[in-house]
């Protein structure tokens, strides 16, 4: 029994030496001497650490909140935690959150991509797509040919970037023949021989006129016809211009 007892005296010591030395230590702290916390904003690390020093603080970075800032250039304070103006005790530590700078995007190399991709490409990119001129050439790639902004080049989000596209070799055009009065088959056969295109062809009754001859086309006679033309006729209906 007395064993037990002597256990327990020792326990009720113990917690009040540990009471005794807590309330020691918190009246300390309370009764420390207390400082107003600078503003450590766009100090570098080291500023910050030396301000926040000469009123007995530490300083600590938290990379962990380390973003990018359009204001404030890298590896300087863009906030604090306790806020400045804060009342605080010597020897506590300080927080700061450092900026990146402001953020900043490598213009991708569009060369050889079509227009859309390009469009995509840049503004995945957190870039803007800019003018867009073209070209026709048989020479070089086809889609983007150049940019106004050089591949690999730093800029800012949202920067434009113009490009020039080469949509191939140029159409090869011809002065469309007057075919007023021709047979349509032989002018058919003769433009579906060098790749032209045949559009609707509608049948009219005109006297005098034999079946099958041509009464209108489109273009009219004249007009320069390339092979992404569509090519239309109007013929006549039948012999001696029966429907």
């Amino acid at each position: 029994m007395g064993g037990v007892l002597g256990r327990v005296f020792y326990a009720l010591v113990l917690l009040a030496v540990l009471g005794t030395a807590s309330w020691i230590s918190f009246s300390r702290f309370v009764q420390g001497k207390s400082a107003t916390l600078p503003d450590l904003g766009g100090k570098t690390l080291e500023e910050a650490q030396a301000l926040a020093g000469e009123v007995g603080l530490t300083v600590e970075a938290d990379a962990t909140k380390a973003e990018f800032d359009d204001r404030i250039p890298a590896h300087q304070v863009r906030g604090q935690s306790p806020n400045p103006g804060t009342a605080v005790k010597a020897g506590q530590v300080v927080r700061v959150f450092l900026s990146l700078g402001p953020r900043t995007i490598r213009v991708p190399d569009l060369t050889g991509q079509s227009p859309r991709t390009a469009v995509i490409a840049l503004r995945k990119e957190g870039l803007e797509p800019g003018a867009q001129s073209s070209v026709r050439s048989a020479a070089g790639v086809n889609g983007v040919l150049g940019q106004g902004v050089l591949p690999g080049t730093v800029a800012a989000p949202a920067t434009r970037v113009d490009v020039l596209v080469n949509r191939g070799p140029a159409d090869v055009a011809w002065v469309m023949p007057d075919l007023i009065g021709r047979d349509f088959e032989k002018a058919r056969l003769a433009f579906e021989v060098r790749g032209f295109r045949m559009g609707g062809v509608r049948k009219q009754a005109y006297e005098g006129a034999a079946a099958g001859t041509i009464l209108r086309q489109f273009p009219l006679a004249g007009y320069p016809v390339t092979l992404r033309d569509t090519l239309s006729f109007v013929v006549a209906g039948g012999a001696e211009g029966a429907p």
